[in-house]
């Protein structure tokens, strides 16, 4: 089963709100960015004494600036949030920044006299601005561990997916319909290296018993809308169903098998982008 043939994945979970956060996070690293280096000119071409280093911030300030400026540029040109640059290529860079930002700021730290920029000098208005540049970058740090943290997280689910993606490709192969698969049988395919054909017929044989299950608990359904006095489906499973939008015949098996519901329900999502 080629890559090319798989489609795109489509957005589950909180994957979305994910996407607004980085943008909005990106933004401000942008802007925090310029600033930081409208400092440094400033600190750099001033009149004080100051025992500072100001030009080692530039290269990884300008490399911020660079790679906010090329996500942008990418979202704009894709026409949507969720299509920026690939998680796998943010890993690298994102790791690389922050590794940079690390050795910038123990560079300045080193070099820096603290006591001029607590205020101890002739110069106490550069020495603040100074101060600022040197608590901006810092943060500036933390917010590309965020997105380092971020990408991984994305990259992994990615790779999950995509062997979901391989089992309902597998599955069709065979003349079968993965929507009457149980999502337990892709929440461990998920979680495997790669798609066997042994991942294949467990699912099979998953689906062959959940829908005699499927079969028995509609005619108790229909039975007991005749027969007075027996137990109808619990709250809790009338509750999951409306909820996440399964029929109500299947949610005694979810809950059975301990799927989590937010992970049923992207599941369904990703098995339902697939042609039938």
């Amino acid at each position: 089963m080629g890559r090319k043939k798989l489609p795109e994945l489509p957005i589950v979970g909180n994957q979305r709100k994910w996407n607004v956060i980085k943008v909005v996070l990106r933004s401000l690293c942008l802007t925090l960015s310029i600033a930081d280096i409208a400092e440094l000119v400033a600190v750099d071409y001033s009149p004080s004494d100051l025992e500072y280093w100001p030009t080692v911030a530039y290269p990884i300030l300008s490399v911020f600036i660079l790679w906010d400026v090329v996500e942008f540029v990418v979202i704009i040109a894709r026409g949507s949030v969720a299509k920026g640059v690939h998680p796998g290529a943010h890993v690298g860079v994102e790791l690389i920044l922050w590794l940079g930002t690390i050795f910038t700021v123990t560079s300045q730290a080193l070099s820096a006299d603290w006591g001029q920029l607590a205020g101890f000098t002739t110069s106490p208005t550069w020495a603040y601005v100074a101060l600022t540049q040197f608590i901006i970058l810092s943060l500036l740090g933390v917010l590309r561990f965020v997105f380092f943290v971020r990408a991984c997280v994305e990259v992994d689910r990615r790779k999950k997916d995509r062997r979901l993606q391989q089992l309902v490709f597998a599955i069709q192969e065979q003349g079968r319909d993965p929507q009457a698969v149980p999502l337990a049988a892709f929440k461990k395919a998920r979680e495997l290296d790669h798609v066997s054909s042994s991942t294949v017929l467990r699912a099979l044989s998953r689906s062959t018993s959940t829908t005699a299950t499927m079969d028995s608990a509609a005619a108790r359904t229909s039975h007991s809308s005749t027969v007075p006095g027996t137990p109808r489906s619990s709250p809790e499973e009338r509750d999951f169903a409306y909820k996440y939008n399964f029929p109500i015949a299947t949610v005694p098996e979810l809950l059975e098998s301990g799927v989590h519901p937010e992970d049923a329900r992207n599941q369904k999502v990703l098995i339902g982008a697939f042609p039938r």
